[in-house]
């Protein structure tokens, strides 16, 4: 939870098999997202007022791995959340 300020989250190093839930709320802040390239991201469950859910990761061409889910649920209000990738 980020409210009036920012977070940073680096999942680059996690090894996940099976899919996996994040729960984000901003509040007046933000949050940076950092996962590998070759995940899926679904935030169809996260709710921005005001604010907004951007992933800035390259699209990859041979698609994703299906076992590298992230479910991303949450509100966004007045702030952003944003998904990238090194």
């Amino acid at each position: 939870m980020s409210v009036f300020g920012g977070t940073e989250l680096n999942l680059m190093q996690a090894d996940i098999q099976h899919p996996i839930v994040l729960e984000a709320t901003q509040i007046f802040g933000g949050t940076t997202l950092i996962v590998p390239p070759h995940w899926q991201i679904k935030s169809d469950e996260m709710v921005a007022i005001l604010g907004g859910i951007d992933d800035k990761r390259p699209a990859m061409p041979q698609g994703y791995d299906p076992n590298k889910v992230l479910i991303l649920k949450g509100t966004t209000l007045f702030g952003g959340l944003n998904i990238k990738s090194y």
